[in-house]
């Protein structure tokens, strides 16, 4: 599964160590997930963080989640949402053929869907990543069991 994932979501882990944020930087960093970034948007987020954040294990967390990171480079520009960089997010996305965009941002939010990338807050994505892998987990239950169809 492919993700890009909004600045508001690394800030927001940060704050509750059960957020739904928080599960998702640690299933990233664990590589059970793909996040892609540009490299413009992942030196803007360790810029942020670093002077958001004084935390440090929390801060080498989020080192661990940079090195994690895929790059992308935005070969378009995409200009649907009033904020530049909220279109550079988005850009990203669609670069690197994510499933998801996850965000808190309204205006992103609002777009629920921007050619193939579901655009999601936090806590819709955890569950639609979770009940994916679960039917992945019951398909291959039911084929160790011998019940494939």
């Amino acid at each position: 599964m492919k993700i890009v994932l909004d600045t508001n979501v690394l800030i927001n882990g940060f704050k509750d160590e059960y957020s739904y944020e928080k599960r998702i930087i640690d299933a990233v960093i664990a590589g059970e997930i793909e996040a892609y970034a540009n490299k413009q948007t992942l030196q803007e987020n360790k810029l942020i963080s670093s002077q958001l954040i004084s935390n440090d294990d929390y801060q080498d967390e989020l080192n661990n989640l940079f090195s994690q990171i895929n790059w992308v480079v935005n070969r378009r520009q995409i200009r649907v949402v009033r904020d530049p960089e909220d279109n550079k997010i988005l850009e990203s996305a669609v670069e690197a053929r994510a499933d998801y965009l996850v965000t808190s941002d309204n205006d992103l939010l609002s777009l629920e869907k921007y050619q193939r990338v579901k655009i999601v807050n936090p806590s819709e994505f955890w569950v639609k990543y979770k009940d994916e892998g679960e039917d992945l987990w019951k398909q291959l239950t039911n084929f160790v069991r011998g019940q494939s169809k």
